[in-house]
């Protein structure tokens, strides 16, 4: 492929400590810049499956982290011959990295291979991230209500058992009196 020449302005300190390291500069830039642009030939289906599948690994941590599954993915779906409106059939990515295909009134099907969801059917990066915050906030506020949820049930708990055991053992009159009278 022919080269092209690129003026870029650095920081002088970081060419300098860039030279000490023996790194080539127009190397680096040239390999960063490839990693970021592609020309639409190289865009093919296998290429656009390893970036979704790139994005998705680097999400599978947060996913984990909260519990959470978030929408990757959906298509409207209509019958064929009478034109009726399914709905949308929706694909979650997994917080354990697998995909989980999902219909109104459908039990949904889990799977692994991310080629089983067609490219056309994918949410834009745009929309996934912010689908990815959305589910991310709420199972962050959802955990903290499960929080205040469990203590609150941890005192009913505390409460019903000092209850229950005060009954069990009922102070007998003048057991005080008695102990301390004994003591002296």
């Amino acid at each position: 492929m022919p080269k092209e020449k690129l003026t870029l302005t650095v920081d002088k300190e970081a060419v300098e400590k860039a030279k000490k390291l023996k790194l080539n500069i127009s190397e680096i830039t040239e390999l960063a810049l490839k990693g970021y642009t592609f020309s639409p030939k190289e865009a093919d289906r296998a290429t656009l499956y390893n970036h979704y599948a790139a994005l998705f690994a680097s999400m599978k941590p947060l996913l984990e982290r909260f519990g959470a599954s978030v929408k990757v993915a959906s298509i409207r779906e209509f019958d064929p011959k009478t034109g009726w409106d399914y709905g949308d059939i929706e694909t979650y990515l997994n917080s354990n990295g697998s995909f989980w295909l999902w219909a109104l009134d459908e039990v949904g099907d889990e799977f692994n291979d991310i080629t089983k969801i067609p490219i056309a059917h994918f949410h834009s990066p745009k929309e996934i991230l912010t689908n990815l915050i959305d589910t991310l906030a709420k199972a962050a506020e959802r955990d903290k209500e499960t929080v205040k949820e469990l203590e609150l049930a941890k005192r009913f708990v505390d409460a019903i058992s000092v209850t229950m055991t005060s009954r069990e053992h009922p102070k007998k009159k003048g057991s005080k009196k008695r102990s301390a009278s004994k003591l002296r």
